[in-house]
C-alpha cells in the first residue's frame, strides 16, 4: 500500500515539478513574444473563421504551449507553406506549427515536437462495394489531396487515373457527382468536413490506412533552446491530458487510436446485438418489416431521383451562367462576394477565386489605376453601399490597353419570403453601344453641317436663277457654284457609302497584278491636274518594286485620300513627298509583333509626307476612327472625317497595315504596307 501511495504522489507532484523547472529555466532567457507561422487555410487544424480570427486545433495547442512556456504574447502569421518557410529561414518568425514530417525538412530545420498523428484513408460512396483496399483502385479514377504522402503508394499501381486536388470539399464534390470512383485523403480533415456538411451517411471508409503522417513544430537549427522549451511544453500537455482535451473539443473523438482487440470485441458485440434484434424483428413482425423496407426503398428512390434532378438543374444553371456574355456576381448580406462567373472575373481583370469572400470594395481597389475617373467610381460604389436594397447603375471606362466601357447594374436579391438575401451585380461591356452612340452623334453633326452647307448653296443659287434674269457671266458663275456644291455633296455621300460598304464586309477585293510605281505616278498626275499644279508633289522610288497583287481601283482611292489630306494640311508653298520602297525589315517604331512581321513582310511600302501643322501624339491613335477630325484644323478645313477610315479598311482588306507618325509643327508621315504574295 505504501508503494502505491508513493507512486500516486509521484505522478501528482511530477507535472508540478516539471512546470516549476521550466519556469525556472526560462527566467534567464524568457521569451516575450512567440511568432508562429503556419497553414493559411487547413480546417480544422488552422483557418480564419467568419469573424476574422485565426483559430483551429493547432492554434489552440500553440497557445497552450506558450502559456506553459510563460510567453507573454503568442502571435500567428498564417501564410502559404513556401512563404512560411522563407519567413522562418529569415528569422522573421520563431517557428511553424502543423508541419508534416519529411526527411528533406529535417535536414535544414529542427522538428521540435510531434503533437499530431493522422493517416490517409480511402473514401468511397456508400453504394460502392467493388473497392475494399488500395489494390482495388487499379483502373479506377482517383482523387488525392495534393502533397499527400499516399501519392507515392498510389503511383505503384498501374493503369489508374488520378487527379490531385486542393481540398476535401472539392474531392467530395467530385466523388458525389461521379467524376471519380474514390478519394484518398487525410482522415480527420475529411471527417470534419463531412460532419460539418451533414454528409457522413453518404460516404464510407474502406480498407486500412494508406499512409501515416506525423505533424509537429518546425524551428531553425540554431534555435536549440526554443526547441527544447517547446519539447518540454508538449510533454507537459501530454502528461496533464490537456492535449487530448483540445483534440476532443475539435474532433469529438479520443486522440489515441483504439486498440485492435477492443475494436474486434466491440465489433462482435455489435454483430451479436444486431443479429438478436433482427431475429426478434423477424419473429415478431416479418410482414411489418417487409412493409417498412418497401417504404424506405420507395423514399430512397424518390430522394435519389430528386437529388438527380437537383444536380441536373444545378449543372444546367451553372452552364447557362458561365455561358453568359455578361458578367454575374452575387454578394451576400454581409457585403462579401459569394459568386462570380468567368465573364465577370474577366471584365474585372481578376481571377474568380481571388474575388470570392472579399468585400465589394476590392473592385474599386483593383480598378484604381485602370479606370478613367477612379474617384467618381469610388464615390458611386460608396453611395451604392449606403443603400444596398436600391437598384443602382454604375458606368466606368477602362483605359489600360484599349478603351472599354463597362456598366454595373446592382440589384437586391430576396429569398422566397421577401427578405433581403444579398445583391446581384450584372456586368456589361457597353463599348460597342457607346461607339454606336458616338457615330450616330457624329453622323448627325456631319449631316447637319457638311450636308446642309452644300444643299443651302444649291437651293439658294437655284432659287435666284428661277426668279431672276441674270447676265451671262453671273449666270455661269452661279451655275459653276451649284455644280461645285453638288460635287462636294456627292463626295460626302460617296464617302459614307464606301465606309458603310467596307464595314459591312460585303466589299470584295479583286486583286490583279499592278505596277505600283506606274499606279502612283498616274494618281499623282491626275491629282496635279485637279489642283492645277499649285503644289509640288515629288515621287521617289527606292530600288526595284516588283508587281504587286492588289485591287487597283481601291488603292487609287487610298492614294487619292492621302494626297488630298496632305494637300489640305500642308503649309502654303511646301511640297508633298511620296516614297516607294520594297521593305524586308520592320522598323522599331512600327511596334509590330513577330507574328505580324512574318505576315506583312516582304511588302511594298508607300510613304506620303506633308509639311504642315502635324498631329498631336494623343490624337494619332484616333485619326482612323470614323468622323474623327484633328482638333487644330477642324474649324478651318472642310471634311467629313471619313477619308482615313476608308484608307484603313481598304489597306487591312489587302492584309496590310497603315499608321501615322508626326512631328507637331513640322510634318506628318503616313505609311502604307501592302504585303507581296508569298509563293
Amino acid at each position: 500500500m505504501k508503494r502505491v501511495e508513493c507512486l500516486r504522489l509521484a505522478f501528482c507532484v511530477l507535472p508540478c515539478l516539471v512546470l516549476a523547472g521550466l519556469a525556472h529555466a526560462q527566467k534567464s532567457g524568457r521569451l516575450e513574444r512567440l511568432l508562429i507561422g503556419g497553414p493559411a487555410d487547413m480546417p480544422p487544424y488552422a483557418y480564419m473563421d467568419s469573424a476574422g480570427v485565426y483559430t483551429g486545433y493547432s492554434v489552440d495547442i500553440m497557445h497552450a504551449a506558450g502559456e506553459i512556456m510563460g510567453v507573454e504574447n503568442v502571435l500567428f502569421y498564417p501564410a502559404l507553406p513556401d512563404q512560411s518557410l522563407k519567413n522562418l529561414s529569415q528569422g522573421t518568425i520563431n517557428c511553424i506549427h502543423f508541419i508534416r514530417y519529411s526527411p528533406d525538412l529535417a535536414r535544414d530545420f529542427t522538428f521540435a515536437a510531434f503533437y499530431m498523428e493522422s493517416s490517409s484513408v480511402i473514401f468511397v460512396p456508400n453504394e460502392r462495394y467493388d473497392i475494399a483496399n488500395l489494390e482495388d483502385l487499379q483502373g479506377k479514377r482517383v482523387a488525392i489531396l495534393r502533397e499527400d504522402p499516399a501519392y507515392e503508394d498510389l503511383r505503384k499501381i498501374k493503369s489508374y487515373y488520378t487527379r490531385q486536388i486542393e481540398s476535401p470539399e472539392k474531392a467530395f464534390q467530385m466523388l458525389h457527382h461521379g467524376k471519380v470512383d474514390a478519394y484518398i485523403g487525410e482522415r480527420l480533415t475529411s471527417l470534419h468536413y463531412l460532419g460539418k456538411q451533414g454528409m457522413e451517411k453518404k460516404f464510407k471508409i474502406v480498407g486500412s490506412e494508406v499512409s501515416h503522417s506525423r505533424f509537429g513544430v518546425l524551428t531553425r537549427k540554431q534555435d536549440e533552446e526554443l526547441s527544447q522549451k517547446l519539447e518540454k511544453a508538449y510533454q507537459i500537455l501530454d502528461k496533464t491530458g490537456k492535449r487530448d482535451r483540445i483534440f476532443y473539443q475539435w474532433f469529438g473523438e479520443n486522440f489515441h487510436a483504439m486498440p485492435f482487440l477492443s475494436r474486434q470485441t466491440i465489433r462482435w458485440v455489435m454483430i451479436f446485438v444486431v443479429t438478436s434484434l433482427l431475429v426478434a424483428m423477424i419473429v415478431l413482425g416479418w410482414n411489418l418489416l417487409l412493409q417498412r423496407e418497401l417504404e424506405l426503398k420507395a423514399v430512397a428512390v424518390e430522394k435519389a431521383e430528386l437529388h438527380r434532378k437537383i444536380a441536373e438543374e444545378k449543372t444546367r444553371f451553372e452552364a447557362i451562367v458561365q455561358s453568359m456574355t455578361e458578367g454575374l456576381m452575387l454578394v451576400d448580406p454581409n457585403g462579401a462576394i459569394a459568386y462570380v462567373n468567368a465573364p465577370g472575373a474577366q471584365y474585372l481583370g481578376r481571377r474568380a477565386e481571388d474575388l470570392l469572400m472579399h468585400p465589394l470594395t476590392v473592385i474599386s481597389e483593383h480598378l484604381l489605376s485602370k479606370v478613367k475617373d477612379p474617384e467618381n467610381l469610388i464615390r458611386k460604389l460608396e453611395l451604392a453601399e449606403l443603400n444596398p436594397t436600391r437598384p443602382t447603375v454604375i458606368e466606368y471606362t477602362v483605359t489600360t490597353t484599349k478603351r472599354q466601357d463597362i456598366r454595373l447594374k446592382l440589384f437586391p436579391v430576396r429569398d422566397r419570403h421577401g427578405d433581403f438575401a444579398g445583391r446581384g451585380i450584372l456586368i456589361e461591356d457597353i463599348t460597342h453601344e457607346r461607339e454606336v452612340e458616338r457615330l450616330k452623334s457624329e453622323f448627325v453633326s456631319i449631316a447637319s453641317h457638311e450636308l446642309r452647307t452644300p444643299m443651302t448653296s444649291i437651293l439658294g443659287f437655284s432659287e435666284i436663277l428661277l426668279n431672276k434674269s441674270l447676265p451671262a457671266d453671273m449666270l455661269k458663275r452661279y451655275l459653276n457654284q451649284i455644280h461645285s456644291e453638288a460635287e462636294r455633296l456627292t463626295r460626302i455621300l460617296n464617302d459614307m457609302l464606301d465606309l458603310s460598304y467596307l464595314e459591312s464586309g460585303e466589299g470584295v477585293i479583286e486583286k490583279k497584278p499592278v505596277n505600283v510605281m506606274e499606279l502612283v505616278n498616274e494618281v499623282v498626275d491626275n491629282f496635279r491636274a485637279q489642283i492645277k499644279d499649285r503644289r509640288e508633289i515629288r515621287v521617289a522610288c527606292n530600288g526595284h518594286i516588283p508587281v504587286v497583287m492588289l485591287d487597283r481601283d481601291k488603292i487609287v482611292q487610298v492614294l487619292w485620300n492621302l494626297l488630298s489630306n496632305a494637300d489640305k494640311y500642308s503649309f502654303e508653298g511646301r511640297k508633298v513627298l511620296i516614297d516607294i520602297t520594297l521593305c524586308h525589315l520592320a522598323e522599331p517604331e512600327w511596334r509590330l509583333s513577330q507574328e505580324e512581321t512574318e505576315m506583312l513582310l516582304p511588302a511594298a511600302e508607300i510613304q506620303v509626307t506633308d509639311f504642315g501643322e502635324g498631329i498631336a501624339q494623343d490624337q494619332l491613335s484616333l485619326i482612323f476612327i470614323p468622323f474623327y477630325r484633328v482638333e487644330t484644323a477642324v474649324h478651318t478645313i472642310r471634311g467629313t472625317g471619313l477619308g482615313l477610315s476608308i484608307v484603313k479598311r481598304i489597306v487591312e482588306a489587302h492584309g496590310g497595315r497603315v499608321w501615322a507618325f508626326s512631328e507637331p509643327g513640322s510634318k506628318t508621315v503616313f505609311t502604307v504596307l501592302i504585303p507581296l504574295e508569298k509563293s
